[in-house]
């Protein structure tokens, strides 16, 4: 049986020990002010002057089907044609609040905190010690535009109270669901937006986005703009202006875009054999043609949303042009999590550490200056994560995740600027963590997992999942292994039926286990960072 993902107590203690050497992330390592905080800050303004701004655009529950030309034409012409696309890019937890933890962090969920959504913000180790906090430190304005992570308005007090590090605060508050009718937080103050078009969440946050970038791109600090978007996340009220009622909810000027899109129907929709499942998953009985409407209708209305998200992207690209700062500006887009769509019975929902869960759409573009004279890499097929994306903007900035008195945060991630810039330096056979825990959960559903997924391999542990007689999570051994490069929609389970004893007597068996082994208890980075505690390095 695999241990249990440690508790809240021993993550905090481990934290509050751990040093992060990262001599290898930052080619110039900056000054803290510790005993004047104010002249610390101006001293690295004005040493960030040549950094680049960067603008990392967030989508919510967006599939890597639904990145394409045909739904996201400025992001897919302005960023992955001009960029690099990442076509093998994962959530390491696929779910919405451990995802952007792990964004925050540049860690994994055993050791950030947050397991789950329900774990929420209030589990988040060190919430001081986070990527706005080490900007900021670096001398970046910190703008921060949308979602934030769930929990937060339970536990801030007051609600509008801004979240470490972020010198603009445009947040959406409460009800977290809502396209139209819900508040905003606007740098300590409560903003109510109503149900008229304008008032449609893509909208407002693009404005918002696009104002921050006119207010502060022509000034010498750089900045560091995140836009966390509402869609394609399910909306939890009545469309106003359309037809999609507690799906995701289009802006009213692109309700009938999709209106006809087909529901795509992979191998693996409503799986018509599911026996090589593990029993929990193996059971859920055949999406019926009643649900296989209504899995079409989400779909649909989430293309539509989609529209607005690719429409701030095109703005949001205009604004800097105009402020004459794009020569010094790098774009990141990335989704939270995946979904699915009818996928091996499931009608929705994430988590589950399939394909359509896990891998998601990972867009870079970065000005010539700093790729180091290298020519672009227009698409990146190594395994990457979103526990890298925080050592690469720390990386690019020139800083470090580390307070003052250096209080460090060991980082589990490594920046992706050697594949950006061909300077080598990549692990050959890499490996990462997908692992989930929560308390309860429903029906067909895991509530604890560790996995470890290469390039052409996943291989998962189940070590609770919910018993179907009474709706509890209860103790298992249940496993899951997949050839990915044979069998890419993920049918053929290699331990068949989730059996221990059906997993292949092999090498690359015993190899996985034991790497598997190692990561679900790992920090850091050998050769970049001090280990923690005696425990094994990531990589």
């Amino acid at each position: 049986m695999i241990r249990r993902l440690t508790s809240s107590a021993q993550l905090r203690s481990r934290q509050r020990i751990a040093l992060s050497g990262l001599a290898l992330l930052a080619a110039v390592g900056l000054g803290l002010a510790a005993s004047n905080p104010s002249s610390g800050n101006r001293a690295n303004a004005r040493a960030a002057a040549g950094r680049p701004n960067i603008i990392l655009i967030q989508s919510d529950d967006q599939t890597m089907r639904q990145f394409t030309n045909r739904v996201m034409p400025n992001t897919t012409r302005l960023l992955s044609r001009h960029g690099t696309k990442f076509t093998d890019y994962i959530a390491t937890t696929a779910q919405c609040c451990p995802s952007r933890a792990s964004l925050l962090t540049g860690q994994y969920a055993h050791n950030h905190g947050v397991t789950s959504n329900a774990a929420a913000y209030p589990a988040l180790i060190d919430k001081h010690n986070v990527l706005p906090v080490w900007l900021r430190e670096a001398g970046y304005r910190t703008m921060h535009v949308g979602k934030f992570l769930n929990g937060y308005v339970q536990f801030a007090h007051p609600p509008s109270r801004v979240a470490p590090g972020w010198s603009e605060w445009y947040t959406v508050l409460r009800p977290g669901t809502h396209y139209y009718d819900y508040q905003l937080g606007v740098n300590g103050h409560l903003r109510h937006r109503g149900h008229k078009p304008e008032d449609y969440v893509t909208r407002v946050l693009g404005k918002d986005a696009v104002h921050l970038i006119h207010a502060h791109a022509p000034q010498r600090r750089p900045f560091y703009l995140q836009l966390d978007e509402r869609a394609p996340h399910v909306g939890l009220q009545k469309d106003p202006f359309g037809s999609c009622d507690r799906t995701p909810i289009p802006d009213r000027r692109d309700e009938k875009r999709f209106k006809n899109a087909p529901l795509p129907h992979p191998p693996s929709f409503n799986e018509a054999n599911m026996s090589d499942k593990p029993g929990f998953l193996s059971s859920a009985p055949p999406i019926s043609a009643s649900n296989q409407l209504r899995i079409r209708k989400h779909w649909r209305c989430a293309l539509a949303s989609l529209v607005g998200v690719d429409r701030d992207v095109g703005k949001v690209f205009k604004a800097v042009k105009q402020a004459g700062e794009l020569y010094k500006t790098v774009f990141i887009f990335i989704s939270d999590n995946g979904l699915f769509f009818g996928e091996h019975r499931i009608a929705s929902g994430k988590v589950l550490p399939y394909e359509e869960g896990l891998r998601l759409p990972l867009a870079i573009r970065m000005p010539k200056r700093y790729l180091s004279g290298a020519r672009r890499v227009p698409k990146v097929g190594k395994p990457v994560a979103n526990i890298d994306l925080a050592p690469t903007i720390l990386d690019l900035a020139r800083a470090r995740p580390c307070l003052p008195r250096r209080n460090c945060r060991t980082m589990d991630g490594r920046s992706l600027m050697p594949l950006l810039t061909r300077s080598g330096g990549w692990p050959k056979d890499r490996g990462l963590l997908t692992e989930y825990q929560v308390a309860d959960a429903g029906r067909y559903a895991t509530c604890e997992f560790a996995g470890i997924r290469t390039r052409d391999t996943i291989y998962v542990r189940h070590s609770r999942v919910v018993n179907p007689a009474t709706s509890k999570c209860i103790p298992t051994d249940q496993r899951e292994r997949y050839n990915l490069e044979k069998d890419p929609f993920e049918l053929h389970n290699l331990c068949f039926g989730g059996s221990a004893a059906n997993c292949p007597a092999s090498a690359a068996q015993v190899n996985l286990e034991a790497r598997l082994s190692r990561l679900r208890d790992c920090a850091g980075i050998a050769g970049r960072d001090q280990q923690v505690n005696g425990r094994p390095f990531c990589e």
